[in-house]
């Protein structure tokens, strides 16, 4: 039994034999503790035994780096199951990682195959997540397109000199940086802030914009795309209508051809799996398949003479070369003047991201019991983005839809993300001169598809939403997929992390306080407004709105049925945030007795309102108050007993130091006992019921509400 609760109990009802031993709270110093301790003769607490055990220095260090944990326990039964996840995963991310590459950041697609590698082989080491798969997003890749393609074509030429895979890393860089400084500094708490309508907006906006971006390559239209550069989703779209005689019409038709064929695996992959039960199709590699066939038929019918365009040499200078070797210096003087530049940016994909990994961080997290610290995943990500500046790489976090897959392939450990990054690497060693008549229009698809799966969430998002009547959540959904589609990226996260920002804002300056009335014929106190609510044995939009008032008329009327007692729970921390809200709830208790009363009604009656004797301050809860919150609550409390000549009473005071600190040093506590004095001074009951153990400040605080409303000789509340 703590000591807070054995304080609660009135002297009759202890038992005077027992002796229990009690726990100090931590807020508290041993020495003023120990007062207590002594007040109520109850032993002292076992300090010596609580911390018996060694410290673990090796759990310690294996806390951040989890490889040092999973790695020795490693289960040779998991083995299978993380070698088939992790070559299933490879399959589809080396064409989809490709097409962001080359389609989206208008990078070479050799950089989203190394960005792959180091992503997932550091995440393994530092990741707290085993079956999170880390890698190139799409929503991030494209503001790394649109950056890079800007700055190269940047009107002042600062930067012309650099190349994309220079602009890439200095991205990468400060992007790092801002994701190991959060985790540093423990930030992870951030992971609340964007709700998921917001980044529902903004992922279907995303959507669209992956199937704009490949408008030009699908329909042949490469090289006139380059000669006329268009950056929004509208230009795109009315360049491809402008140019739609120009297109090519064997590009058009095995773009259509290989769409249809895919998505028609696709499905009919996702009844099997979901529907009929056989996990085995999830094995299908319906994006590598679609590659591997396309590059053959591309060789044996020599489509490149035909007009379509192919990627030619993947290791050689062009459109889409790159040496093997694609190791970037980010910390030179140009790269690093370059990231003053773009940290808007650097910092945008970092929040984006981080949001992004956290939605996949905490769905696996729930659903397989995960201990996931969001400060930990923090310092993983940006660790892995740095090693992915090493490549001058694109963007690398978690993915949900890829972890599901992993899943569902049989993984288990990281070993599976292992597997994965050494058998892109192998593609990268062996297998990427067989692609040079891959087409381009093909490649493009795996972008495409994956937009349209983004796209065939948004109708169910909003469905959901439109029945729970969330027309705010609606309204926030649109208004971010309208101005990331129509304006650009950059607009769209802005204005996703202001909307963000302002609800956190607006939902923390909003006091908590609320009036308690007595649950009927007991000593306990209640919220008003949860006792009106539950009330209410049935509702439905049938029932009449006369009776619901009489109900709620009846209900309010009983428990307030304490005459001349107000009684404010405080059951929050206040602060400068919340503190002009208290002020002006406080105002609305005293003009209207509740704050179920809108405030354009009519005051309470003068003789209700002169009959309040005594306001009681419950604080339980009130665990913190800084400067500006105890001001007011000072003038507050010395308003109350000054002008409206109203004895105030402080209940269930907190225990924490800083807190009574501030009561006492600012004369709150005088004036409250002060308030005491004068009472008994002029009691005209004759007498007052002695509190059962002293708060610790004073005679007007009190350890139970119902101990400040005896005191005051409020006798027939009971």
């Amino acid at each position: 039994m703590s000591l807070e609760n054995t304080r609660l109990l009135a002297p009759a009802t202890r038992k005077p034999a027992m002796r229990p031993v009690v726990s100090v709270p931590s807020s508290r110093p041993l020495k003023r503790t120990s007062s207590y301790i002594e007040h109520h003769g109850l032993e002292p607490p076992d300090l010596e035994n609580q911390n018996h055990r060694p410290f673990d220095r090796w759990a310690y260090v294996a806390y951040y780096v989890p490889v040092l944990r999973w790695a020795p326990r490693y289960k040779r039964g998991d083995f299978l199951g993380d070698v088939l996840a992790g070559v299933s995963l490879a399959s589809f991310q080396i064409p989809l990682v490709m097409s962001l590459a080359t389609s989206l950041a208008r990078l070479p697609p050799l950089v989203g195959l190394y960005s792959v590698v180091a992503a997932a082989l550091t995440y393994a080491v530092l990741g707290g997540v085993p079956v999170l798969v880390v890698g190139p997003l799409p929503s991030t890749a494209v503001l790394y397109g649109q950056v890079v393609e800007g700055l190269r074509h940047d009107s002042a030429g600062r930067f012309a000199a650099l190349s994309a895979l220079e602009i890439s890393a200095a991205l990468s860089v400060g992007m790092a940086g801002v994701l190991l400084a959060a985790g540093l500094l423990r930030c992870g708490f951030l992971d609340s802030v964007l709700s998921r309508s917001l980044l529902k907006g903004f992922i279907g906006a995303m959507g669209v914009i992956m199937i704009s971006n490949q408008l030009d390559i699908q329909m042949g239209l490469a090289a006139e795309a380059r000669a006329h550069p268009h950056g929004s989703v509208v230009a795109k779209w009315a360049f491809a209508w402008r140019h739609r005689e120009q297109a090519h019409v064997k590009t058009v038709c095995l773009t259509v051809a290989t769409l249809v064929l895919v998505l028609a695996v696709r499905r009919q992959k996702r009844v099997w799996v979901e529907v009929r039960g056989r996990k085995a199709a999830v094995y299908i590699p319906e994006l590598l398949a679609m590659v591997v066939a396309a590059t053959a038929l591309s060789y044996v019918f020599d489509w490149e003479l035909q007009g379509i365009q192919v990627m030619g040499s993947l290791a050689s200078p062009g459109p889409h070369g790159a040496a093997r070797s694609v190791l970037v210096n980010p910390f030179t003087g140009a790269s690093l003047g370059l990231l003053k530049s773009a940290f808007g940016t650097s910092f945008l994909c970092a929040l984006l991201g981080f949001f992004d990994s956290t939605t996949a961080t905490k769905a696996l997290g729930a659903r397989y019991n995960y201990n996931i610290s969001s400060n930990r995943e923090l310092v993983a990500l940006g660790a892995s983005n740095l090693a992915v500046a090493l490549f001058g790489g694109l963007p690398s976090f978690g993915a949900l839809g890829r972890s599901k897959v992993n899943v569902l392939a049989g993984a288990a450990t990281p070993l599976a993300s292992v597997v994965m990054a050494l058998t892109v690497l192998m593609a990268i060693l062996y297998f990427l001169p067989l692609m040079y008549y891959l087409p381009e229009c093909v490649l493009s698809l795996s972008t495409t598809i994956i937009g349209i799966t983004v796209l065939e969430e948004v109708p169910h998002d909003l469905a959901f939403f439109w029945r729970i009547r969330g027309f705010g959540e609606i309204a926030v959904l649109l208004a971010v997929f309208c101005a990331t589609v129509f304006w650009n990226v950059e607009v769209g996260v802005v204005l996703g992390v202001l909307v963000a920002v302002v609800r956190v804002i607006r939902n923390g300056t909003r006091s908590q306080i609320h009036i308690l009335g007595r649950v009927p014929n007991t000593a306990a106190f209640r919220n008003a407004d949860d006792l009106i609510e539950e009330s209410f044995h049935a509702w439905s939009d049938d029932d009449a709105s006369d009776a619901n008032s009489a109900t709620l008329s009846e209900v309010a009327a009983e428990i307030q049925q304490i005459e001349g007692v107000l009684i404010v729970r405080v059951p929050e921390p206040l602060n400068f945030a919340n503190v002009g809200d208290l002020r002006n709830r406080l105002h609305r208790l005293e003009k209207f007795g509740t704050l179920l009363v809108h405030p354009s009604q009519a005051p309470r009656e003068p003789s209700a309102a002169s009959g309040t004797r005594l306001i009681v301050f419950d604080c339980k809860g009130m665990s913190a108050i800084d400067a500006s919150a105890t001001q007011e609550l000072y003038e507050a409390v010395r308003r109350y007993k000054d002008v409206s000549q109203i004895h105030v009473a402080f209940a269930r005071t907190p225990t924490q130091q800083q807190v009574r600190s501030r009561l006492v040093r600012l004369g709150i506590r005088d004036i409250v006992n002060q308030s005491m004095d004068e009472f008994e001074a002029s009691n005209p009951y004759g007498d007052s019921v002695q509190t059962s153990v002293s708060a610790g400040l004073g005679r007007g605080f009190f350890l139970s509400i119902d101990e400040a409303i005896r005191a005051f000789g409020v006798k027939a509340a009971f």
